[in-house]
């Protein structure tokens, strides 16, 4: 198999499973695809360049751990583009005026500090940088905010911190919204749960730490029956699964109970 910066993990781990601690040679973090259902939720959506990129490593030295396992690599000519590109949008970048925002105790309490992160921004004037102080690069965060008129760099100041900063440079991406905000609006939740009678399969995420509850319900659904639906209680709505919702073609009605307390109707479109 010949591999390069655009071929996915999932299709590496496909060929060879011993690929995972190759990958993991440059963030430790990696050696978390050797669980099934994390694989099966991270592997597909990440590329070589996306994994070095999480790892703060380059492209060429990934390449070179595959290689030693017997992968055909295709090596970059220059491999520091990563390092241009941070250097480019770092230019309209406030350094004057950072907001700090630590979520690593939200992370602690297993808690998903999305809700946290955009209230924080939503306080935050046009001219603020707002770091976000982590152990890892929130990507999926990332990509959801880039479509919100969002730019970003990290940084990594000291081993197991990770700083991100983000900053507005441009308009929002209706595409984008969209695709967060879908919530079946031709149904109401009392309609599905009508449509669906004796055909829910039910599952309580609301007690397993991050990201359990993700990857619990993306693997749940891939098992529904023809005309079941999926039934869940979650502690909020969550933001990082409604994107993967609808690239897998599901839709969603959600019923708040109270500040803990979740329902969520998943169900084929």
């Amino acid at each position: 198999m010949i591999v390069n910066k655009d071929t996915k993990i999932s299709e590496i781990l496909k060929e060879n499973m011993d690929a995972v601690d190759a990958i993991a040679t440059i963030n430790k973090n990696f050696l978390k695809l050797k669980n099934p259902f994390l694989r099966k939720m991270l592997a597909p959506r990440v590329t070589v360049a996306s994994a070095v990129q999480i790892g703060n490593s380059k492209v060429n030295v990934l390449l070179k751990s595959l290689e030693e396992i017997g992968f055909q690599v295709e090596y970059e000519e220059e491999d520091n583009s990563e390092i241009n590109n941070n250097e480019e949008t770092t230019n309209n970048m406030s350094t004057e005026k950072i907001v700090d925002l630590d979520v690593r105790p939200v992370l602690d309490m297993g808690t998903d500090p999305f809700n946290v992160i955009m209230e924080t921004l939503k306080t935050m004037n046009d001219d603020e940088t707002l770091r976000i102080i982590n152990t890892f690069e929130p990507i999926p965060l990332l990509n959801i905010l880039k479509g919100k008129g969002y730019e970003y760099k990290s940084e990594r100041p000291e081993e197991g911190i990770v700083h991100t900063f983000l900053w507005k440079s441009g308009e929002e991406k209706k595409e984008e919204e969209e695709l967060v905000d879908v919530n079946a609006p031709d149904l109401s939740y009392e309609d599905l749960e009508r449509k669906y009678d004796g055909r829910l399969m039910e599952i309580d995420v609301r007690d397993l730490e991050m990201p359990m509850p993700m990857v619990t319900i993306l693997e749940a659904i891939e098992t529904l029956e023809e005309g079941h639906a999926l039934y869940v209680h979650h502690k909020r709505l969550p933001q990082y699964l409604l994107p993967e919702l609808k690239q897998r073609e599901f839709d969603y009605k959600a019923q708040e109970v109270d500040d803990d307390n979740m329902k969520l109707i998943i169900f084929r479109k």
